[in-house]
C-alpha cells in the first residue's frame, strides 16, 4: 500500500476541475443538496456516484453530470459504507478529536471501493480500514490539507465552496487510488 502523495493529490483535484469545471460544479452542488434533502441517508449513493465520474474521468472518458447518479446503482452498499463509517469516525471525534481526524481517510477510501466494485459495503469499509491504517498518518496529512483546501472557499462568503469543494472530492479519489495503489478488485488483504 502506497502513502498517500499530497502534493499530487491537490494537484490532481486542480486539473480535474480545469478540464471539467461545469460538470464537477454542478456535481458537487447536486451531493451537496441531495445528501441535505435526504437527511444524509442519501449522502453514500451521491458520493459513490461522484466518485464514479470522477474514474470515468481518471480513464479518460467524457463524464456527465448524470453520471454522479449512478452511485444508486450499488445504493445499499454506498449506504452502509459511507453511513458507518461515518458514524465510527462521528464516534472517534467524540473521543478527543484525533481519533476521529485518524480515521476520516476511511471514508473515501470505502466509498471509492463501492464505486470500482466493492459490492459489500462492511467489506469496503474494512478493506478501506486496512489502506488507511498502513498509511494512518500520510492519509491523515492528506485528508487534512483537502479539508483546508476544500473549506477555503468558506471565506469568501461560502460563494467559493463550489469551486474548492470539487477539488477537495477530486483530490480524496485519488488519496484513495493511492491507498489502495488502484487495486479495487479485491487483492488488498484485510487485516484487522
Amino acid at each position: 500500500m502506497a502513502s498517500p502523495n499530497i502534493s499530487d493529490c491537490v494537484s490532481a483535484g486542480f486539473s480535474g476541475l480545469k478540464s471539467n469545471p461545469v460538470t464537477h460544479i454542478v456535481a458537487t452542488l447536486l451531493v451537496i443538496f441531495i445528501s441535505g434533502v435526504g437527511f444524509g441517508l442519501l449522502t453514500g449513493p451521491m458520493v459513490v456516484g461522484y466518485m464514479k465520474m470522477i474514474k470515468i474521468e481518471d480513464e479518460g472518458g467524457k463524464p456527465e453530470i448524470a453520471d454522479v447518479f449512478k452511485g444508486f446503482d450499488n445504493f445499499v452498499p454506498a449506504l452502509l459504507a459511507v453511513l458507518v463509517g461515518s458514524i465510527i469516525v462521528s464516534i472517534g471525534y467524540m473521543l478527543c478529536v484525533l481519533p476521529g481526524m485518524l480515521l476520516m481517510a476511511t471514508i473515501p477510501t470505502a466509498a471509492y471501493l463501492v464505486a470500482c466494485g466493492e459490492n459489500d459495503g462492511i467489506n469496503a469499509l474494512k478493506r478501506a480500514w486496512t489502506a488507511v491504517k498502513g498509511n494512518l498518518l500520510g492519509a491523515f496529512f492528506c485528508m487534512l490539507v483537502l479539508g483546508i483546501v476544500g473549506n477555503l472557499g468558506l471565506i469568501l462568503c461560502f460563494v467559493g465552496v463550489i469551486v474548492t469543494l470539487p477539488i477537495a472530492f477530486i483530490g480524496s479519489y485519488h488519496m484513495a487510488k493511492q491507498l489502495t495503489d488502484g487495486d479495487a478488485n479485491g487483492n488488498l488483504a484485510i487485516n484487522l
